[in-house]
């Protein structure tokens, strides 16, 4: 939104409708009330009164339509942002439904290659990433409000990450396609890998219009469901008692915000390793 001077024209408005108002109240009673009890009830005082302040009084009026007028356009955006942002968020179900089957997907790789690091030759393939959520979220990105935008905004770009990662984990070698068997960046990624599903778990009671959007952290429930979604059981994927993927978790999660938490679980995984 672009903004007049420093002040955004929406903040602007709010500040003259909390700042007009008490004026217009305060010139209602100076001008219309006080006179008359000033003058005794004497009508052809009031109109000197009037008279008077005949400029004042113009200037009020035309800023009373003013603030009037600001306020109804302000209140018709919003009601069209809501119209607008129910249309898009009617098909935000349908792509988080896309998306669990994806992240379902993303887990089979990683426990492909979880067997792998015993000796076991695998063979994978990196499922597509479903074609339509891009659209849908930008939709409801632009037409949300802030905290939802904010919060689908940090999804996209960790699915984008995910999707990175995922083809970068996957080794081409030749006419076969392998995958790495280290456990320790195996761990990490799915950390990662809950995580996502956990916003996906997250959004889809607000997405379906059973519940108001859940703006808290991310805990540890939120990922023991979000590993029993992705058919991952944290003490199946086990290196030693720090590097495990419930240790691993209940790390990251204690010492920083578990939406935002990129270089401490990198640097989680490196103190793990060494």
């Amino acid at each position: 939104m672009k903004h007049i001077g420093i002040v955004k024209p929406e903040t602007l408005v709010t500040i003259l409708n909390v700042l007009g108002m008490p004026v217009i109240l305060i010139y209602a009673l100076s001008m219309f009330v006080y006179p008359w009890v000033a003058v005794g009830w004497d009508w052809h005082q009031v109109q000197n009164v009037w008279d008077r302040w005949q400029g004042l009084n113009v200037g009020m009026l035309a800023f009373a339509s003013s603030l009037t007028a600001f306020s109804i356009s302000r209140y018709n955006a919003e009601k069209q942002r809501e119209r607008e942002f129910r249309a898009s968020k009617a098909f935000l179900p349908d792509a988080l439904s896309e998306l669990s089957s994806y992240l379902a997907s993303s887990a089979t790789v990683f426990k492909a290659g979880w067997e792998a690091a015993r000796g076991e030759e695998v063979q994978v393939t990196a499922p597509n990433p479903p074609p339509g959520y891009r659209d849908v979220f930008r939709e409801c990105i632009r037409y949300a409000e802030p905290e939802v935008g904010d919060f689908l905004a940090r999804m996209l770009v960790r699915l984008q990450v995910h999707s990175a990662r995922l083809e970068a984990y996957i080794e081409q070698q030749g006419d076969d396609t392998w995958v790495s068997p280290d456990k320790h960046n195996l761990i990490s990624y799915l950390y990662r890998l809950g995580e996502l599903q956990a916003m996906v778990n997250k959004l889809f009671p607000y997405a379906r219009s059973m519940a108001s959007f859940d703006s808290g952290p991310l805990d540890w429930e939120d990922f023991r469901n979000a590993y029993g979604n992705l058919d991952l059981w944290p003490e199946e994927y086990y290196i030693d008692d720090q590097m495990n993927l419930e240790a691993f978790t209940k790390r990251v999660l204690e010492r920083a915000d578990p939406l935002d938490t990129q270089q401490g679980q990198a640097a989680d995984a490196r103190n793990s390793r060494g």
